[in-house]
């Protein structure tokens, strides 16, 4: 008897929506589903029985508090219960993940190594577009200097640099004359 391979977005595939994103309780509701096949059919196997009992509880600790979060509350303690809940999301992906690896066959834990490679270089990726986003971040000193480097007051890229690096904010005249770089000539 061929056993269950864990598939996150079943629920998607099997006409449930168009969207992923459309309807998340019943993506929470498939996973419970196909968590409990899962366990039915691997009772042995210690590993992928303790994966899906974690991804179950994660999954119905996340629907109840995102359904929890849709009671009418103060902002603040809504903003918490929403953070919260995308945690719980979050950590019920990566375990989703690692429950969907441990099910397919194959080299499990060589596949597993590249799959929290891959969310540690997706994490800090994340934080570094948050850092460069962010007020006064990277990307918009060089939206700044541009634009005033686009006025046309100035002669060149460097004298621009030069004079404005200070007053906006960056920490060299370097990292200003970077910004201006491949920038057209003012009109």
């Amino acid at each position: 008897m061929k056993k269950t391979e864990f598939h996150p977005f079943q629920w998607a595939e099997s006409g449930f929506c168009d969207d992923p994103q459309e309807n998340p309780g019943e993506l929470v509701k498939s996973i419970l589903r196909q968590c409990d096949q899962v366990i039915k059919e691997n009772r042995e196997d210690e590993e992928i029985t303790g994966l899906a009992l974690d991804v179950m509880n994660m999954g119905a600790s996340t629907l109840v508090e995102a359904i929890k979060g849709l009671d009418h509350k103060p902002a603040d303690r809504e903003a918490r219960v929403m953070r919260e809940t995308i945690v719980r999301a979050y950590l019920l992906g990566t375990q989703s993940t690692r429950l969907a690896l441990a099910t397919s066959g194959g080299d499990a834990s060589e596949a597993r190594a590249q799959f929290e490679k891959d969310v540690i270089s997706e994490a800090a990726r994340r934080a570094a577009d948050a850092r460069h986003n962010k007020p006064g971040g990277s990307r918009d000193l060089g939206n700044k200097i541009r634009g005033i480097w686009a006025t046309g007051n100035f002669s060149s890229r460097d004298v621009c640099a030069e004079q404005e690096w200070q007053g906006l904010g960056f920490g060299s005249f370097s990292a200003a004359r970077k910004a201006l770089r491949n920038t057209p000539d003012p009109t």
